[in-house]
């Protein structure tokens, strides 16, 4: 009975030794959990200088650095479609230190490239939504109708005759004129170009005729008269632009927009990604950044981070959906 009793207390001794040592581990990554962040933060964009997804993240990285109490370096990491940063913040450190802001292409390239390194939606941790940028439907001056019934009307008469200029196969703009003519049910002729910014001389000397943009990069044109807007590809008119009609008034349902948002790896724990979604959600509510990264053409979308996550899903489904209706290809 003795060696028994002993054998006993020296089981009961590891098991509480055991019991301390993961409640200590336990505590401790709670602690460290509450500290964060105690470095520097990276909060990649997979796009290149001068982008979009450049400007909202050097935008939010600002702000963010200030309610966190440390840096946030944004850093660009352009390459492949996007996939190249977003590989690099994918396969980081789920320790919150890695973050990044991508775009709405970030569901487009997996369902364009045959080997992804990664898993666009089960090998990440979404964090919080930040922008949408509405696209606006552009047309040369001399285009021979000045509504979205007119160009509709135009190219159901003679399908495939009539151009539109994207930023190259499988892009955002390539998606969002594909979409608009899937639900228009209208057929236009795709010239895919290396870069978004080329397309718009030719649009605007009638080279091609019709492209998706955000209002901001065409809007001297359109003021000078040089290019026509038919309709903005949302839900209703924006509040910025009233005169602008939304397409949904002439195709029900009608809606698209490019947006922005914060993912993280995999793994992230629970209280980082609460504490970065409350503080990412506090500057996109609010009046200073609504009205800073209005001159981008852009609107704040905050949501839940359950929301958030919801949506990438959604959309992700969706957009594959419409690359194999569409048939694009990678380049």
């Amino acid at each position: 009975m003795k060696n028994q009793r002993v054998q006993c207390n020296g089981l009961s001794r590891r098991n509480l030794i055991a019991l301390a040592v993961g409640s200590g581990l336990a505590n401790a990554s709670l602690a460290a959990d509450d500290d964060y962040p105690q470095r520097p933060i990276r909060l990649i964009t997979p796009n290149s200088a001068g982008s979009g997804s450049d400007l909202i993240t050097r935008r939010l990285a600002d702000r963010l650095a200030r309610a966190l109490g440390q840096p946030v370096v944004a850093e660009n990491i352009p390459g492949a479609g996007g996939v190249v940063g977003s590989r690099t913040f994918v396969r980081a450190q789920p320790d919150g230190y890695t973050l990044g802001l991508i775009s709405s292409s970030y569901v487009i390239a997996p369902h364009l490239i045959k080997e992804m390194p990664f898993k666009a939606i089960d090998d990440v941790t979404p964090i919080a939504s930040v922008a949408i940028t509405p696209y606006v439907l552009v047309t040369r001056a001399n285009f021979p109708g000045s509504t979205v019934a007119d160009l509709i009307r135009l190219a159901q008469k003679d399908p495939g005759k009539l151009s539109f200029c994207s930023s190259g196969n499988g892009s955002g703009t390539h998606l969002a004129a594909a979409y608009l003519q899937q639900v228009g049910n209208f057929k236009l002729l795709h010239v895919p170009y290396k870069a978004l910014s080329a397309t718009i001389p030719d649009l605007a000397t009638g080279i091609v005729d019709v492209g998706m943009y955000s209002y901001v990069s065409v809007e001297g044109l359109v003021k000078e008269g040089r290019l026509k807007v038919l309709g903005v590809l949302s839900a209703k008119r924006l509040s910025t632009l009233p005169a602008i009609p939304a397409i949904a008034e002439t195709i029900p349902g009608a809606n698209m927009e490019a947006w922005f948002g914060v993912l993280g790896p995999k793994g992230i724990p629970p209280r980082i990604v609460e504490r970065l979604g409350k503080e990412i959600n506090a500057i996109v509510a609010s009046d200073a950044f609504r009205d800073q990264i209005a001159g981008d053409g852009m609107f704040p979308s905050p949501m839940t981070q359950a929301a958030f996550s919801g949506f990438i899903a959604a959309d992700y489904a969706l957009t594959g959906d419409l690359v194999r209706k569409a048939g694009m290809r990678a380049e």
